[in-house]
């Protein structure tokens, strides 16, 4: 049963705010506003935090606020301001805050158990069964420290302050150094040497990253001991203390974990989704990106707001009462601490065989048809995903946006003519592909092909935007382009390059929708786009959806056209490179314009 939140002090926090912001009108405004609309969330008063937030967008004209106040709408159902909010300022707002603190901000400004109950409620409708772990008494209420633990306190400074010094000369404290193995202790630079969170998409990864000691591959923090074959998941979520900083792949906390579990299952395999800086609304965006299948065990651990209210599915560790030792972290501060290799074996056997195995084990939990997901926190995830979007689009504008912009502005035609396109990767070109380019050229005055650019394809893009050139030249109405940085890449759908994996992935084309909606299509008048129907691949389908959900709103009509067959076999590229490493020209040569035969037949 939940419980709120203790809510005196809040209360009582909240009317000295209500007071300075009263009193104060020229010095740290800002400060205070944030301050108020945060513990009226806390208290779930979405309602009287909404003036705050308006003061900031439209008095003080700080824009960032729009998207902060956009989610008090949605939480508080002010529909009608909220629509009045996207019409005046989507167009033209700009992104110019700082990013870290924004991510903070959104998190701040929806309730932590509104948070709680939809991830909760979103990992049971999977069929997964949730844990959810909190450490507590970390820092300043350690009890009975250690003269090394009261020292990483007091020198903040040397061991947090300056690491990037340290860690560059690769010549650290001695305490620093004394944690970690004969064959780690002088490979510092290596073992706090990772990428930074990056914008892919609609998420935030680390992106892919090896040095030999620390690694991350396709966004997930490479784990250790692995079984190679698996009949279950356990997927953990978590920020810096799961993505264990400072220590390498195999004494993360989650390789240690898996070396645990594969003690008592050889066929149980953990992932590690945590990304440095993850608060529990990016995890809560993250989780719903990703595939959660039918008995999966999905762990989020050691997330601040599971320790602003009570829940008795919330299992915590009391690190006062372990015997830490002289050397159990890496760093604290006055709430928050990183592990140490010891800190996570230690920490990785308690939440085996207290928390992971029991869950591991039991039987897998039901789908649960009475389970609500909120809308509202979904519509706040959209938002979300459109500022990672205007974030991503503000930094390309200046250089490969404008580019590529000035490019197409070369092949404008009047907007009094009926504008089309179609995105196509080719791969090579078939007559399935020939048979959508012919149908949309005549439905439209002027058709624009893209030809996707990146490079991750069988055949390089030079080659498949000269075969489709060649092969759509009788078409007098089409001009061929390339498709730039922003149709179907790894930075607006990195998915679209694992298709023919047919994984059960969830792929969202949302940062793809927008691109094409606010630049390509603006820049060239675009009011349809064409798409061929997918039956069986499951990332093309949902670009499909996602493109059917997202245009209408900027007035372009989405027509999908249904492929064709030979021999009852629906025509595709796989099927022409499944004939080409057989050297069947005879079937390629049924289901290929002439350019591409003859290209494969020469080269091939």
């Amino acid at each position: 049963m939940l419980l709120k939140h203790t809510n005196i002090g809040i209360k009582i926090r909240l009317l000295w705010y209500i007071v300075s912001h009263n009193i104060i009108f020229k010095f740290d405004r800002e400060s205070v506003c944030n301050r108020v609309v945060n513990n009226y969330v806390k208290l779930g008063r979405y309602d009287k935090a909404i003036n705050y937030f308006e003061e900031l967008l439209m008095k003080k004209k700080k824009e960032e606020y729009y998207f902060l106040l956009l989610n008090l709408y949605i939480m508080s159902n002010e529909n009608e301001k909220r629509e009045l909010l996207v019409s005046n300022y989507k167009e033209t707002i700009n992104c110019r805050s700082d990013f870290i603190s924004m991510m903070d901000k959104f998190n701040d400004s929806i309730n932590d158990i509104d948070k709680f109950v939809y991830i909760n409620n979103y990992i049971k409708s999977k069929g997964a069964t949730p844990v959810f772990i909190l450490t507590e008494n970390r820092g300043t209420a350690l009890k009975n420290k250690s003269a090394e633990e009261k020292d990483l306190l007091s020198n903040q400074d040397l061991y947090i302050r300056s690491r990037s010094e340290w860690v560059k000369e690769n010549n650290p404290p001695s305490y620093i150094k004394g944690l970690y193995s004969v064959e780690h202790k002088d490979k510092i630079k290596e073992l706090y040497g990772f990428s930074a969170p990056i914008i892919k998409a609609t998420k935030i990864l680390h992106s892919d990253f090896n040095n030999g000691i620390v690694s991350v591959s396709n966004g997930l923090r490479t784990t250790k001991y692995q079984p190679k074959e698996s009949k279950k998941r356990i997927l953990f979520c978590g920020s810096s203390t799961t993505f264990s900083t400072g220590v390498s792949d195999e004494d993360t906390l989650v390789s240690q974990i898996q070396k645990e579990v594969s003690l008592y299952h050889d066929d149980i395999k953990l992932e590690n989704h945590g990304i440095s800086g993850m608060n529990l609304l990016l995890a809560i965006n993250h989780l719903t990106q990703i595939n959660i299948s039918k008995g999966d065990v999905v762990v989020l651990f050691d997330f601040d707001e599971f320790g602003t209210f009570k829940d008795e599915s919330i299992k915590k560790i009391d690190l006062n009462d372990i015997k830490r030792g002289k050397d159990f972290f890496t760093d604290l501060t006055k709430r928050s601490c990183h592990f140490s290799p010891k800190g996570n074996k230690i920490l990785a056997k308690i939440i085996t065989n207290e928390f992971i195995l029991p869950s591991a084990i039991e039987k897998e939990v039901g789908l649960d048809p009475n389970l609500i997901l909120c809308p509202k926190i979904s519509k706040v995830l959209d938002n979300f995903k459109y500022y990672l979007y205007k974030q991503t689009a503000q930094t390309c504008e200046s250089g490969e946006m404008k580019e590529y912009l000035d490019m197409l502005g070369k092949h404008t035609v009047s907007n009094e003519l009926k504008v089309g396109s179609v995105a196509v990767n080719c791969n090579p070109i078939t007559n399935g592909h020939m048979h959508l380019l012919t149908y949309a050229s005549e439905q439209v005055d002027k058709l624009f092909i893209f030809v996707i650019e990146e490079d991750q394809s069988f055949f390089k893009f030079k080659d498949r935007l000269h075969l489709v050139t060649e092969s759509t030249k009788h078409l007098n109405n089409v001009t061929v382009l390339p498709g730039g940085k922003f149709i179907c890449t790894e930075l607006t759908y990195p998915d679209y390059f694992d298709k023919d994996e047919q994984r059960e992935v969830i792929a969202d084309a949302s940062m793809e929708a927008w691109f094409f909606c606010e630049y390509i299509a603006k820049k060239l008048n675009i009011k349809t786009i064409f798409l061929g129907n997918e039956p069986t691949c499951k990332v093309t389908r949902q670009y499909n959806e996602k493109m059917q959900e997202l245009l209408p709103d900027y007035n372009i009509d989405v027509d999908i056209i249904e492929r064709i067959s030979a021999d009852k076999q629906v025509i595709s590229a796989s099927k022409v490179r499944a004939c080409l490493k057989e050297r069947d020209f005879e079937t390629i040569k049924k289901i290929v314009p002439a350019p591409t035969y003859d290209f494969l037949k020469n080269n091939y």
